[in-house]
């Protein structure tokens, strides 16, 4: 990433971070109330089988979770990819590099930290839940309200409730810009391989490796999985 190039997303992620202040908690309230919304307890937004069910999480986030269980770092989050990977992100020793990480997930693609369905739809670690699973189906882009689809959607919900909701959900902004202006100010460049699809691996008891360099606002850390 060529240095002037972030210098500006630098100063556009931090005057963003300034018209946040001119956000109205009521107005993003109101629009939530109008909108409507009450959690089914479905699961659906935690299951692959539904949609793109991951869960991008800050640094911060993970250490809130370890900090109320008895896992490890590594056993809440895993590097944030999509199922491929993208060839530019991808060095000239095969190493993959990602941009933070998500809520590890099951072989099955599932959160790791929901119960089964047969079980119930309850999530394991609720009271210390990431902000965009506190928040969903609701967050905020380019100064504005945006809905995720629910199936709760449209349902009644009290003014209290959607002040809650507009406070987490700007809260979440605003953390995330912080967290992003941090992320490329200690972002660590790298050269694109020439071979895009030789990803580095090797044959460890029969099963293959991935080494990941993933990029975050407390700097680069390479990891192999």
């Amino acid at each position: 990433m060529d240095e002037k190039y972030k210098s500006l997303l630098i100063q556009e992620l931090e005057q963003e971070l300034t018209n946040i202040s001119n956000i109205s908690t009521g107005t993003i309230a109101s629009k939530i109330e109008d909108i409507g919304f009450s959690c089914l307890m479905c699961g659906k937004c935690c299951r692959h089988a539904f949609g793109d069910n991951r869960v991008l999480l800050m640094p911060n986030e993970i250490q809130l979770i370890a900090n109320h269980t008895t896992l490890e770092a590594h056993e809440i989050a895993t590097p944030a990819t999509s199922d491929v990977p993208d060839s530019d992100l991808i060095d000239t020793d095969g190493k993959i590099h990602t941009f933070g990480w998500m809520l590890a997930r099951k072989s099955n693609g599932d959160c790791n930290f929901i119960e089964d369905a047969e079980t119930s739809n309850k999530c394991k670690i609720h009271d210390v839940r990431p902000m965009l699973c506190r928040t969903y189906p609701f967050y905020m882009q380019d100064m504005e309200l945006h809905v995720s689809e629910c199936e709760g959607l449209g349902r009644k919900i009290t003014s209290e409730e959607s002040i809650t909701i507009a406070n987490d959900v700007i809260t979440r902004y605003v953390a995330e810009i912080e967290d992003t202006i941090a992320l490329y100010k200690k972002f660590e460049d790298f050269t694109t391989g020439k071979d895009e699809l030789k990803i580095t691996s090797g044959n460890v008891d029969e099963k293959y490796h991935v080494v990941y360099v993933v990029h975050d606002s407390k700097g680069t850390h390479e990891i192999t999985r």
